[in-house]
């Protein structure tokens, strides 16, 4: 399969799966984890690309972006919303193990498609162990960040109450 077809297919299955991540729960809440993922991907890439541990030979928009956006920008985030509804009623204990559901396939994926494509090449020492940790450490942090953010909204709520 070519580079691009699988880049275009990707694209495709993750625009549709925001129709599909955004139609239960507390939207307000989903859509924010989607912007804090998209912004706290796009500090961690940013240096790892800069410093060529990963590289994007195949993307879209390459003269403007270094990144790949689809990834970034669409099914990094996304994969976030669904692990934070996955986890949304779980306590801290269970959403720690929870995000090796998400986090060891992508990398999975990412570790097939460094070694098959032109999507995506690994330099100077990177490894899908270090996507692992990366993915992980992203997944764990939005995670936080939006239970910190819950916690003070119901400490507004509760004191204009």
């Amino acid at each position: 399969m070519k580079d691009k077809t699988v880049l275009n297919i990707t694209t495709i299955i993750g625009v549709g799966g925001m129709t599909l991540l955004f139609r239960k729960g507390p939207i307000k809440e989903w859509i924010l984890v989607y912007l804090l993922k998209t912004l706290v991907c796009t500090l961690l890439d940013v240096p790892v690309v800069q410093k060529k541990l990963v590289r994007y030979p195949k993307r879209y928009f390459a003269k403007s972006f270094d990144s790949n956006v689809v990834y970034i920008y669409i099914i990094f985030p996304l994969l976030c919303v669904a692990y934070n509804q996955f986890t949304f009623q779980k306590n801290l204990l269970k959403t720690i193990p929870n995000v090796f559901f998400f986090s060891g396939p992508m990398a999975i994926v990412e570790n097939w498609l460094e070694k098959n494509t032109k999507l995506i090449q690994y330099g100077n020492g990177w490894n899908s162990y270090y996507t692992l940790a990366y993915l992980t450490f992203s997944f764990w942090l939005v995670r936080t960040l939006i239970v910190w953010i819950r916690w003070i909204d119901n400490k507004r709520s509760s004191f204009h109450s």
